[in-house]
């Protein structure tokens, strides 16, 4: 995917995530966000359509295939952490998760930064 920028992403509660993965090993692609539910997990978590997904729970994702990482997706029962590789040209962060105010839509800030604002501005 070229350069770009390393998140930790977290969610938990179990599934569903509110998320859908393309690619794999087999299809010779990285393993990358193809879709994301509205006011989901994943919606509020700042996981955005492209990210790469780099590991999953501590297991790196370059290797397997689309079967093993639903295997892996499946036995998740709580807490879900993914690291993931965004691309520098993603431009917008669109959380959509309404409790955050819009003007932190902002370029180049990670999730865990706007959720931090968010929640210090709402105090």
């Amino acid at each position: 995917m070229g350069t770009g920028d390393f998140i930790c992403i977290s969610m938990t509660g179990g599934a569903p995530w509110g998320f859908r993965l393309q690619g794999g090993k087999e299809q010779k692609q990285p393993l990358q966000v193809a879709k994301i539910r509205n006011q989901s997990k994943a919606s509020g978590s700042g996981l955005c359509e492209g990210d790469e997904v780099v590991s999953i729970n501590g297991n790196p994702c370059a290797d397997l295939t689309y079967p093993e990482v639903i295997k892996l997706m499946e036995s998740i029962t709580d807490s879900l952490q993914m690291l993931i590789k965004r691309r520098v040209d993603t431009p917008f962060l669109f959380l959509e998760d309404q409790s955050h105010p819009p003007f932190l839509h902002l370029l180049g800030y990670t999730s865990q930064l706007i959720v931090t604002l968010a929640n210090q501005l709402m105090d």
